[in-house]
């Protein structure tokens, strides 16, 4: 019973430093006493309390990480945080971690997140690149070592050389939570479709997050793409698989009307797609505001931009507006015909469009100025 009684005052002690050490937590968390029992509301407290002056949480942040973790003592948590030290973590990426994932100091430290981390040590992720990669995307944590991280860099040696694997993980932790099985099927079904495994490859290194879509909707997205007669082995097939898995049926409703608002048919959008798949993810804003530039602005035709949809994806303010501004002197001083129409004028690199466009003019001194003064305003 001394021991039991040495016990409670311990943790009530504890909780008392935690609120000393932050005198306005107590105002802010006052208002949780009176909607809940005692015991509960002082348990809430004290996490919130903890989350703030051991974390550095926002009282926000930890207002809202409580509703998932409760702390009775300071034991526990400490424990995790003394260990993400141990292993490398900085401060700051100790909050990262604990701010998306505070579950985390919850765990065993020794049976739950050591081996996985030995784990990835194992596999060449040096100590410095672990606590980067977990502080970025913890969730890592919380998958089975047996029966989702093993099975999952032993899917990808079928991939990628051993020397790569760590550099894939690197770039997209994420692939660490692909399912191999519905990977595998995914796989072959591309494969069946005549992708070629190098671009199975480029979707399962920079986009696996569309590889964690179910494989019946992933089938629906492939036929979807073949209908539109895009071939299989050529980069754009996956491209365009990419763009669709990126939006919602409603969104691409939405992009189509946008587009016929300018003139296009149904047709023209859908042959602009499978040239640039890209050319149906931008934004209504960046849709209008580039329809507007070349149509209204320029008046060249919108089924000239259907015809090279590349035009649409190149910054708005740092490439079209400037270009454009200096096509407009050239037109306005009767320097261009005004039925020029080029998409070099607009995709042509920095060097080639100084050179080819502005140096060679005798009126290169005041066109460079003007162009340099659009520049300058997108910065």
């Amino acid at each position: 019973m001394q021991m039991l009684g040495s016990s409670v005052r311990a943790s009530t002690n504890h909780r008392q430093h935690y609120f000393l050490e932050n005198p306005s937590l107590l105002s802010s968390l006052r208002h949780i006493s009176s909607s809940k029992s005692n015991g509960n509301a002082n348990q809430h407290s004290f996490t919130v309390s903890y989350l703030v002056n051991k974390c550095g949480f926002s009282l926000k942040s930890a207002l809202e990480a409580s509703k998932r973790v409760r702390y009775e003592t300071p034991q526990k948590p400490d424990s995790l945080l003394g260990f993400f030290k141990d292993h490398g973590f900085s401060e700051n990426q100790t909050l990262k971690l604990t701010s998306k994932c505070p579950e985390l100091l919850l765990y065993n430290p020794d049976k739950t997140l050591l081996p996985k981390l030995e784990f990835l040590y194992s596999k060449g992720v040096s100590t410095a690149d672990v606590a980067k990669i977990i502080s970025f995307y913890p969730w890592i944590l919380r998958c089975s070592l047996e029966n989702q991280l093993v099975p999952t860099f032993d899917f990808l040696k079928n991939w990628f050389p051993n020397d790569t694997i760590v550099q894939v993980f690197k770039s997209s932790p994420l692939v660490l939570q692909l399912n191999p099985v519905t990977v595998k099927y995914i796989s072959q079904i591309l494969r069946d479709n005549g992708v070629p495994d190098k671009n199975i490859v480029m979707l399962v290194r920079s986009h696996p997050k569309t590889l964690l879509m179910s494989p019946k909707k992933f089938n629906m997205v492939l036929c979807k793409v073949r209908k539109m007669g895009l071939d299989p082995c050529k980069t754009q097939f996956v491209v365009a698989i990419l763009a669709l898995t990126s939006m919602s049926r409603s969104t691409w409703e939405k992009k189509l009307d946008v587009y016929m608002r300018w003139g296009l048919s149904h047709e023209e959008i859908l042959a602009a797609f499978a040239k640039s798949p890209w050319f149906m993810t931008l934004s209504e804003e960046k849709v209008v505001a580039v329809m507007d530039l070349f149509v209204n602005k320029l008046s060249w035709e919108s089924s000239f931009i259907a015809k090279n949809p590349t035009l649409v994806s190149y910054s708005f303010e740092k490439r079209l507006t400037p270009r454009a501004s200096v096509l407009q002197f050239l037109v306005s001083q009767g320097l261009i015909e005004k039925s020029f129409r080029s998409t070099t004028f607009f995709i042509a690199s920095e060097n080639k469009f100084l050179q080819q466009f502005i140096n060679q003019r005798p009126e290169s001194t005041q066109i460079l100025k003007l162009y340099q003064e659009k520049l300058n305003l997108s910065r």
